[in-house]
């Protein structure tokens, strides 16, 4: 009996795990078929999600077919399937819970998808994942010593149960979401006639398109103000300094932003100020301290990643992951900034021991006091996992063996680590008043700022790296002001007008695009939402927010492109369509974070998964409904509708006609025609075909003929129709037999140029094949390019080329075009067999002789036993036997056109 069951996430977790396994029980790993065993302890894994949420055909076959009647599609229960992919993981898993073990551990990793990754293999088997012997393993780290200790801690797996239930929540959430409003708006898009507009709809995908969209349109529009903002170059005894002029508030020349516009002001001010005295009216000096930089979340890594080394999301993503899986670095797919007292106690000393051991970290290292506690430690703000730190088993050997950027990115997470152990940075920050009498009844009133470094503090750590947009620099203290006191003279020396123009917002970038969804309360407008959003860790996860972009990159919805070193992020004339498509409750992000603070709440215990899904299903009927009723504004991009549109189908009395765009790649794509909306694709034999020709449609003149019998096999009647498919035949007219079926050799293949004079029916046609004596002689044209073009012919109805034993019956009843002097001999009757006359041929076959003519004899027909092979060639008049007697070979019926 197997005594526990492990079941990790992926292949290399199990194997830590079994390893931990055996150093805590004792006994070695074996391996066995998909799993390995310690004991009667068995471990296995899957690798990602081995089920996913069933599609909606499961519950109800009608659901293939997308269709407005169907929506909302609300399954009356959430079942599993299993992805197609990982059939192997599951028959192992299969085999391993037969054996009913009397524990099972969840080993997913340490987060909200890892967790739902084991609970649902669980449910899918009918096990309670948080009954009694379900435990759980929580691997916050990938070193020895952190899993020997996370498999002896092992605590029930109920203790997750909301968090489990969150994850469920999500899942559920986005299949809702995702499905019922793809279908729901590409069936309005169709309906509409927009075309090339792909619908995708996605709960965090479309409002992270919107945001990208918003401030492409705001940086098109903007619109450049070109305002001043004059200053003056004091000089007092110590030094010089500058300072700006402070506006009044009822200045004249400013804009509604408050900006001064008008340059004549600004002039003045210089104009009056010149040459005078000024004096130093207040002084304040105020102390200030930055800390050291909070500690890594997956989030403010990516972003310090392109921000430093123009590293894409992925780049960071793999690296780090790699870095966890080396054991040099802790969990990496955290969205917390903050760190555990108990890592302080336990583990610091041991990693800053190590660091120092690094060449270029060990001078800070080294200079580390553990006795300095910094925000970074906040048991309050650590919930599931905390930031991303160096571990224990961060040596110095193993840091030698990484790649530059593996090394580049364990530098960053390691001395912001260190820099939690130096003082913090301290400056003494200092703003002057300068009043200066230019004439008016109020003296003008200048203001500079300076900032004097006490004690560099942490940033030592970094060297010239701390002049990041994390080191608390204020964009006002700029520089060190000369040692000043109130009341002091200062004289002016110059002004300046301080032109300056206003800036458009830039355009996203990797970084900012994560930063802006993890901060998603900026682009809220409701205030009431946007005030509860603040303390929330915005839309999507540190786990997908990089594929979420990602995938708005692969549908077209978004693309980069290069700008300098580095790359932007810019929506596309798709992506923008599909946001101008949809309504504000799809696209707007504040409902989307506001659900998003939801799934926190479900994590937190503080609201069912019951109760957030009944929300869910509200909130997409109201969508559904909504969308069904007003339809969809497709502006420029829809058809404008056809007379007739909208009414009910007179072929079948239950659909109603539609405005669609011609599907056929021919002269008339793209045009408006009405349709039947009483079709389905999946039941094709009951539903409407009806349509109507497209508009534009030019009806041709009758064919002569044209109604007839068939001349080739007399049952059928000739039909008309005209090439309409692009290519060199576009326009031609054509006249085919309505029982001619080019698939089927012993069916007429009567087919006929309108624009070319009708062939003349031999009198052999209609009887009975001389060879077989089953089939009926059929006369053709080979209507191909070549050197038969033109040429007719006499064949069998049961001619079948390709099947041993039968008919071959093909002779020519006509001879190619000839042109250029005749030939001596030409016309004259064969000299071998009596029968045939000669007559001339063109070598076809490549070669020094290909074009050349020569003379043959005409006594030969496909299948027949006594064929004349006679030849003679001109270059020396000899006649010559073919090698071979060619193969019958039947010409290739014409291409059926589409009528």
């Amino acid at each position: 009996m197997v005594a526990r069951l492990y079941i990790a996430e992926k292949p290399s977790l199990g194997k830590a795990i079994a390893d931990a396994v055996a150093t805590l029980r004792g006994g070695s790993v074996s391996k066995g078929d998909g799993c390995l065993t310690v004991g009667d302890d068995v471990i296995t894994w899957t690798r990602g999600h081995a089920f996913e949420n069933a599609p909606p055909q499961h519950y109800n076959a009608a659901y293939a077919s997308w269709n407005l009647a169907s929506l909302p599609i609300i399954p009356p229960r959430w079942d599993y399937v299993a992805r197609d992919d990982m059939g192997s993981f599951i028959r192992v898993i299969d085999r391993c819970l037969k054996q009913n073990p009397r524990e099972i551990i969840n080993v997913g990793d340490a987060e909200r998808e890892g967790q739902l990754i084991i609970d649902e293999i669980l449910q899918k088997y009918g096990i309670d994942p948080f009954s009694d012997r379900i435990k759980r393993v929580w691997i916050q780290s990938m070193t020895d010593a952190a899993i020997v200790k996370a498999v002896d801690g092992a605590f029930p797996n109920a203790e997750k149960r909301s968090l489990s239930h969150a994850a469920v929540a999500r899942q559920r959430a986005d299949w809702l979401h995702g499905l019922n409003s793809t279908r729901c708006f590409s069936v309005l898009v169709q309906d509409a006639g927009v075309r090339d507009v792909k619908v995708r709809v996605g709960r965090v995908q479309t409002p992270t398109l919107k945001i990208v969209v918003d401030r492409d349109r705001e940086i098109e529009n903007f619109k450049a103000v070109d305002h001043f903002v004059p200053s003056i170059q004091f000089r007092h005894q110590n030094g010089t300094f500058k300072a700006a002029w402070v506006m009044p508030e009822d200045t004249a020349g400013q804009d509604s932003e408050g900006r001064l516009i008008d340059k004549a002001v600004a002039q003045a001010v210089i104009q009056r100020v010149t040459g005078q005295q000024g004096t130093i009216r207040d002084l304040q000096k105020t102390p200030k301290t930055t800390p050291p930089p909070l500690a890594f979340s997956l989030g403010s890594l990516q972003k310090a990643c392109f921000r430093k080394f123009g590293m894409q999301l992925s780049q960071t993503d793999e690296t780090i992951q790699s870095l966890y899986e080396k054991k040099l670095t802790s969990y990496p797919r955290t969205d917390s900034d903050y760190l555990p007292t108990s890592l302080l106690a336990e583990e610091a000393p041991g990693i800053i021991a190590n660091l120092a051991g690094v060449g270029e970290l060990a001078e800070m290292a080294g200079a580390a006091n553990l006795k300095l506690k910094s925000p970074v430690w906040n048991d309050a703000k650590v919930t599931d996992h905390y930031g991303i730190v160096p571990t224990t088993e961060a040596s110095a050997d193993k840091i030698a063996g990484l790649t530059p950027i593996e090394k580049r990115v364990f530098m960053l997470v390691a001395k912001t680590f260190i820099a939690q152990f130096h003082p913090d940075y301290r400056y003494e920050s200092t703003t002057v008043m300068v009043g200066v009498d230019g004439g008016l009844p109020s003296e003008d009133r200048f203001k500079a700022t300076g900032k004097r470094v006490v004690d560099q503090g942490w940033k030592r750590v970094f060297g010239a790296e701390s002049d990041d947009e994390e080191d608390g620099k204020d964009e006002e203290e700029e520089g060190t002001l000369p040692a000043m006191a109130k009341g002091d003279d200062v004289r002016v020396e110059a002004g300046d007008l301080g032109p300056k123009r206003t800036k458009p917002p830039a355009y996203f970038d990797d970084a900012s695009l994560v930063d802006a969804m993890m901060a998603i309360h900026r682009f809220v407008t409701d205030p009431g939402i946007k005030q509860r959003l603040k303390e929330s860790s915005g839309i999507g996860t540190p786990a997908t927010r990089k594929s979420i972009i990602e995938k708005l990159i692969a549908v077209g919805h978004l693309v980069r492109k290069p700008k300098g070193k580095k790359s932007i992020i810019v929506s596309t004339k798709l992506g923008r369509d599909l946001i101008d498509l949809l309504p504000k409750a799809i696209t707007s992000p504040d409902l989307t974070a506001f659900w998003e603070s939801h799934l926190e709440k479900v994590k937190e215990g503080e609201i069912t998964l019951d109760s957030f899904m009944n929300t869910q299903i509200d909130a997409i009927r109201k969508v559904i409904e909504t969308a069904k009723t007003g339809g969809i504004n497709v502006g420029k991009m829809g058809l404008e509708p056809l007379p007739g549109h909208g009414e009910t189908c007179q072929a079948c009395n239950k659909g109603k006609l539609k405005t669609s765009p011609w599907p056929f790649d021919d002269a008339y794509k793209g045009k408006r025609y009405l349709r039947c909306d009483n079709y389905d694709k999946n039941a094709k034999e009951t539903s409407c075909r009806f349509m109507t020709r497209p508009e534009g449609y030019k009806e041709r003149p009758k064919l002569p003929g044209e109604g007839g019998p068939c001349p080739s096999c007399g049952k059928g009647l000739l039909k008309g129709g005209q090439v309409n498919k692009k290519g060199p035949n576009l326009g031609r007219p054509f006249l085919i037999c309505s029982e001619a079926d080019f698939q089927k050799p012993t069916s007429c293949q009567h087919f006929a140029w309108g624009d070319v004079a009708p062939r003349e029916a031999s009198p052999e046609e209609g009887k009975p094949c001389p060879d077989c004596g089953k089939g009926k002689l059929r006369g053709g044209t080979i209507n191909k390019d070549g050197p038969n073009k033109g040429r007719t012919y006499l064949t069998c109805t049961e001619v079948d080329f390709k099947t041993e034993g039968a008919c071959r019956h093909f002779n020519w009843t006509s001879e190619p075009k000839v042109t250029g002097p005749k030939i001596s001999g030409e016309g004259e009757k064969c000299s071998k067999c009596g029968k045939g006359m000669m007559v001339r041929r063109t070598i076809t076959k490549d070669g020094p002789n290909k074009g050349k003519p020569f003379l043959a004899c005409n006594n030969w027909k496909a299948g027949a036993s006594d064929n004349c092979d006679n030849r003679v060639f001109l270059d020396d008049r000899s006649p010559r036997a073919a090698q071979s007697t060619p193969a019958a070979r039947r010409p290739p019926p014409p291409k059926r056109a589409r009528a």
